[in-house]
């Protein structure tokens, strides 16, 4: 099954976020914490980022409520133009994510990026709001898409992108005119740069 997603930059504060849906009738309904580190066989340079992370593993430490998650995730990202289109995702559960890591680390993969944020889930109706501070970079905001668009056309996930953006906008959040902000790849991007 083929998901989209939106990942944009939230341009308020997180209370007044929470103010604006908590006046909408939304609730909160879920805080988790997310620890992923990205391994990948291939080096790393400016020109290859994504190239890097679409063949990265990640192992994942997630933790909802009382309950902690270990897996080792892959994603098999669609990218266009520096853009996801879609992506699919592969998850194992691990009891241990060091011995995991030196496994991995045995094999020839390279730490490539930690990725570390806190998630607060807000619901209304079947509409969720993923906001994640992301240690690094902000304030984001991820709405995924639930239908499967598999053999979907470039064009028609485009624009069911735009319009989930729009419908952000229309609920007052302000954000960046970007709807596919890449975690990963901003972080890697922020450390080349210094």
């Amino acid at each position: 099954m083929r998901q989209i997603e939106v990942t944009t930059k939230v341009e308020m504060t997180m209370e007044e976020v929470d103010d604006l849906l908590v006046n909408q009738n939304f609730s909160l309904i879920r805080k988790s914490r997310v620890e992923d580190i990205y391994l990948s066989q291939k080096k790393i340079d400016s020109e290859n980022i994504f190239d890097v992370l679409s063949f990265s593993v990640l192992l994942r430490y997630l933790k909802v409520g009382e309950k902690e998650f270990k897996k080792i995730t892959y994603k098999n990202k669609d990218y266009l133009d520096n853009q996801v289109i879609s992506e699919e995702k592969i998850n194992v559960n691990i009891d241990d994510i060091e011995n995991a890591y030196q496994i991995f680390k045995n094999l020839g993969f390279d730490r490539v990026v930690d990725v570390k944020y806190d998630v607060l889930v807000y619901k209304r109706g079947k509409l969720e709001l993923a906001f994640q501070k992301v240690e690094g970079l902000g304030l984001l905001l991820e709405v995924e898409n639930l239908e499967d668009f598999t053999g979907y056309k470039l064009e028609d996930i485009l624009l069911v992108k735009k319009h989930m953006l729009d419908e952000i906008h229309f609920l007052g959040i302000k954000t960046s005119s970007d709807f596919d902000i890449k975690k990963a790849y901003e972080l890697i991007r922020l450390k080349m740069e210094q």
